[in-house]
This record gives structure tokens, C-alpha cells and sequence, in this order.
């Protein structure tokens, strides 16, 4: 680091905090500070008079500056991080993280691309193929299918559990998992079509991502919380905040 200086401080920007700094003498002792207070207290009171500044008042009691109060309260928390660091009660990320579930197929994985690719375009309903049924069945016996689907983006956080519709073994999604380095959580691997509400519930799920509305639905009614991923199939539906366009825009969950 180069070589401070300590000239630079402007002295009435300096004269004023002193003042206000003294201001508190009437109610307490000299250095009283410096056994510490809540960092969210002086927080409060920095965003007091900020907001006070913002709205265009300049003076509090004795013609203080407002302004000044707010440098003051800030040289204090600068002061903090080195004596008294124990203090720090932000609220900077959830202590209990969530347990999440994530579906694959067009949450994580591309299926509806590869899908498209080889038995052509599908739906925008949910149930508009008669071909389906069919069509699944014939990708069960396709393990390079489900291995070498290219996966939608890049994941990042840590997934608790994959809960997801796929009549397949499971090995064949952990290799796809492994080769994309995705996280490496246990499998819940259902039925097509199968409810996935009582999986949900026996792992305690608090945060479900999928694409399948009626699953979002039944979350719902059940009290979990659930991100719907935008597809064709799903984007008629208003569910406010509920929607993501990509599962890499949770990054603030865990």
C-alpha cells in the first residue's frame, strides 16, 4: 500500500463531527463508545439522518448538520471493524438456508431442444402431444439421450435434492450430472406424470424449482415455495415473482 497521508481531511467537514460528537457528552462519558454498540444501531442511525439530508433538512438540535451525524456514525463503524467486530449484527445472509428441491428436464437440462431435435416440435400445452406416451417410452432405452443432453446453465448454488420425472435409471443422470459438473445432490427419480407433492413433503423441502405448472399448483397449496421456470407449456400462467426465465438468476437463494 502506498504511504498515507494525512492531510487530506477537510477541517469544517472535520469541525463539524467533532461537534456532533460532542453533543453526545451531555448523556454520556468520553469513550463510552468504545465498549461497543450494536452495528445495526448506529446503522439506524446513520439512515435517520441520511434520510433527513435526502429530504432537505440540514440542521437538527443545536443547529447540528445532519450530514455531519451521518460521517460520524460512519467513522464510528469504520472504528468497529477493528475493536469491535463482535458487534457486526447486519442481516448480510439467511443463517438457516433453505432446503431446495430442482427439477432437470428444462430447469437444468435442455430436453425440450433435444427432444424437438428427434421427434420435432412440441407443444405449447402441457398435454398436446397424443405421440408422447409413445415417444418417452421409446427414449427409456436411450441412454445417450439423456447422457449427453446440454444443460440449460450454469447452476450456483448448492442443490439439496433433484426430484424429477424420469422413467430412466438413475445412473444415467448422475453421469450427466458428473459430466457437466453440476452439483452433486441425491436423486429423486419418479414416474412421468407422477405427483411429486409427498416427495416434496418427506424431504421437507422449502424452495421447489420447476417447470411443470401443476406442480408449481400444488406446491402451493401445500405451503412450499416454488420458482416456475419459463416454457412454452407454462408461460400463460401469472404467477408474479413465482417466475424465472433461468435457474441462474437465483443466485441470492442459498
Amino acid at each position: 500500500m502506498n504511504k498515507i497521508r494525512y492531510d487530506l481531511l477537510p477541517n469544517y467537514g472535520v469541525q463539524e463531527v467533532y461537534r456532533v460528537l460532542n453533543s453526545k457528552l451531555k448523556n454520556h462519558q468520553i469513550d463510552e463508545w468504545k465498549n461497543g454498540l450494536p452495528w445495526r444501531d448506529i446503522l439506524s442511525s446513520l439512515n435517520y439522518h441520511l434520510l433527513e439530508f435526502e429530504k432537505g433538512n440540514d440542521f437538527y438540535e443545536e443547529n447540528l448538520y445532519h450530514i455531519a451525524s451521518v460521517a460520524a456514525s460512519a467513522l464510528l463503524l469504520t472504528e468497529y471493524y477493528q475493536i469491535y467486530p463482535q458487534g457486526d449484527n447486519r442481516t448480510i445472509k439467511q443463517i438457516n438456508d433453505p432446503i431446495i428441491g430442482c427439477d432437470l428436464d428444462d430447469v437444468i437440462f435442455s430436453f425440450t431442444e433435444m427432444y424437438e431435435a428427434r421427434f420435432g416440435k412440441m407443444s405449447s400445452y402441457w398435454n398436446g402431444d397424443y405421440n408422447m406416451s409413445d415417444n418417452l417410452k421409446e427414449l427409456q432405452k436411450d441412454k445417450d439421450f439423456w447422457v449427453n443432453m446440454p444443460i440449460k446453465s450454469v447452476v450456483p448454488f448448492e442443490i439439496d435434492y433433484y426430484i424429477t420425472a424420469r422413467s430412466i435409471p438413475i445412473e444415467w443422470t448422475q453421469e450427466a450430472i458428473q459430466k457437466n459438473n453440476l452439483p452433486k445432490a441425491p436423486i429423486y427419480s419418479l414416474p412421468w406424470n407422477v405427483s411429486k407433492i409427498k416427495t416434496l413433503k418427506d424431504l421437507n423441502i422449502d424452495i421447489m424449482i420447476d417447470d411443470k405448472f401443476s406442480t408449481y399448483k400444488e406446491c402451493q397449496k401445500n405451503n412450499i415455495f416454488c420458482y416456475l421456470v419459463t416454457t412454452e407449456a407454462n408461460k400463460r400462467y401469472d404467477v408474479g415473482h413465482h417466475r424465472i426465465n433461468n435457474i441462474s438468476e437465483l443466485k441470492h437463494i442459498k
